[in-house]
């Protein structure tokens, strides 16, 4: 069974009485675990009760195909149903879901979150095509996806927010659900019942000019292109941003660089091992960080952060000129960056 993005809502409170296995799905790591944890709960009070909750991992089914199967065969100790929780990228889960799917499954629930598939994965067809399972997509909110959230969140305390304050919310938020509710609650605790925001307020508080300026610098370094970097860097000193600032803000673009590398190599893809950082960067950066990927490998990127920390040190040695220091090193970085 394929679950419409229009019937999601209500199956998380009252699932069809055939169904006792559900594959959460896509790219949305964030609204995967959020939807994956709200249908749990239906079933068990308590998901760290290991007598009625078992949780298995993809690379524990790796050896072991007939785990999912077995784990649901078991008696609960505790309540009525056996709930059975895995996570996984997806390919690894395949074999053990169709062994599990092909019995039948009284008295239990199982729900799968796998972290890495497309609506054309093996997986995600099984799960479609059966009759006692369901499938959810779980992809990045759209704008309008961000506005509604908002409105609701924002309804519960009686929250409004101009116009540009919802633009610049529907901007900046989206690439991670979890997140971005998050966020969104965030705001109205600042607001406050009642309250009310304005653009300069949610444009402070999801990130000002100066963070800004710092992601476009490392975005220019990690590109290699020598005249966005300067005009990057002219933007930063016109915001009066520390130079120490700026190293550790390129520090920590070059650390996820890194990371998300990392991931790619052991099976993810580009768009879900940036998604898979914590914490997620920002929307925008997440193309640029997928750009980056396919030149930037792990030990590389490593060397930029030891470079970059070596810089960070010498900025704090005292008796130099930071913004002339800064420049000439991350010039002499941006000219030798992989092509």
């Amino acid at each position: 069974m394929k679950v419409a993005p229009r019937q999601i809502s209500s199956f998380l409170t009252k699932p069809p009485a055939e169904i006792n296995a559900v594959l959460f799905h896509g790219n949305d790591l964030g609204l995967i675990s959020v939807r994956a944890r709200q249908f749990a709960t239906l079933f068990s009070d308590n998901l760290d009760d290991v007598f009625s909750v078992t949780r298995l991992s993809g690379d524990m089914l790796s050896d072991e195909v007939g785990l999912i199967a077995d784990s649901a065969a078991a008696i609960p100790a505790f309540g009525d149903r056996r709930l059975v929780l895995v996570k996984g990228r997806g390919t690894e889960l395949l074999e053990a879901a169709k062994l599990a799917l092909a019995k039948p499954l009284p008295d239990t629930m199982i729900i799968i979150e796998a972290s890495d598939t497309t609506t054309k994965h093996a997986i995600v067809k099984l799960f479609e095509t059966s009759k006692t399972a369901a499938s959810i997509g779980c992809y990045a909110d759209s704008v309008g996806d961000i506005r509604a959230l908002t409105t609701q969140i924002f309804a519960t305390d009686k929250v409004t927010a101009s116009p540009d304050a919802f633009d610049i919310i529907a901007e900046r938020l989206g690439n991670d659900h979890a997140s971005s509710r998050s966020e969104i609650e965030k705001l109205a605790l600042m607001a406050g019942p009642g309250g009310r925001l304005e653009a300069e307020d949610v444009r402070v508080a999801l990130g000002d000019n100066a963070l800004l300026a710092i992601d476009d610098i490392a975005d220019a370094l990690a590109s290699g292109a020598v005249a966005r970097l300067q005009q990057a860097l002219q933007k930063a000193w016109y915001e009066d941003v520390n130079a120490v600032m700026i190293i550790r803000g390129c520090q920590t673009y070059f650390r996820q660089l890194s990371l998300a590398s990392h991931a790619m190599a052991n099976g993810q893809s580009a768009q879900n091992a940036v998604r898979s950082l914590r914490p997620p960067p920002h929307f925008k950066l997440q193309d640029r960080l997928q750009a980056h990927l396919r030149r930037w490998r792990p030990h590389l990127a490593m060397e930029m952060v030891n470079r970059l920390q070596d810089i960070e040190l010498q900025l704090k040695s005292g008796g130099i000129d930071d913004r002339l220091c800064t420049a000439q090193s991350l010039l002499g970085i941006c000219l030798r960056a992989p092509r």
